[in-house]
């Protein structure tokens, strides 16, 4: 339910706040799909040498909602807000308390995007065949939680603990996909997207850490609905 809100109160965000706009064509196209971290940073680096998961394990589904607004023949505008969260239970991989149980820690990753951006269609806009290319900026608001049990390497003692960032970051992105438009109102949507993200960790996490690494590849489909 807190999915289909969020998709509900993207799409109301979009068509108000682009209404004014006296534009050639608009679309509203629902995606879903799936996003895959890339990782390449030192708290990522850490957690994977530590904890008994994988890369893979981070691959979660991504929900959005953009409206694209026709600029020419070859060119649209658009605004898109998405969604993505993933929770990680987890243990340590080559320690365990004395009674031989295993020694928990958890974290989730959660990334709420605004992102505006364009795309060039080589064969135009308005054809039943449409292969784009675009980019794009954003603001992305996320959270990163890490908690539970921890072991101190000085002493090897375990204490639980939690930390976690919650903040807004700017990013980038590039995406390639095609368009199949079946009706005149109607069509399927299938895109690549690489977003490049890199966010500041809090105080709560060790200062020595560099920007955690929250880039990755966003692959979708979708239905378009052409408005007019």
């Amino acid at each position: 339910m807190k999915k289909i809100g969020f998709i509900v109160l993207a799409i109301a965000v979009l068509m108000v706040g682009t209404s004014p706009l006296n534009l050639q064509g608009q679309s509203l196209n629902l995606k879903v799909g799936g996003f895959y971290p890339a990782m390449e940073s030192e708290l990522w680096a850490q957690n994977l040498a530590d904890l008994a998961f994988d890369k893979q394990d981070m691959l979660g589904v991504y929900w959005g909602a953009e409206l694209e607004m026709e600029m020419g023949r070859y060119f649209t505008g658009s605004l898109e807000s998405g969604y993505y969260n993933q929770d990680i239970f987890s243990v340590y991989r080559d320690y365990e308390h004395e009674d031989g149980s295993p020694i928990n820690q958890d974290f989730s990753l959660r990334i709420t995007s605004f992102e505006a951006g364009f795309k060039l269609y080589p064969l135009g806009y308005r054809n039943v065949f449409n292969p784009y290319i675009g980019g794009g900026v954003g603001a992305y608001f996320w959270k990163y939680i890490q908690g539970g049990e921890f072991i101190d390497f000085d002493d090897y003692s375990i204490y639980e603990g939690e930390a976690y960032t919650r903040t807004i970051t700017p990013g980038f992105n590039a995406r390639a996909g095609f368009v199949y438009r079946f009706k005149r109102t109607m069509g399927i949507q299938f895109e690549a997207k690489y977003t490049y993200l890199k966010g500041q960790l809090s105080g709560l996490f060790d200062a020595s850490f560099d920007k955690l690494d929250l880039s990755g590849v966003t692959f979708t489909m979708g239905v378009n609905f052409f408005l007019r």
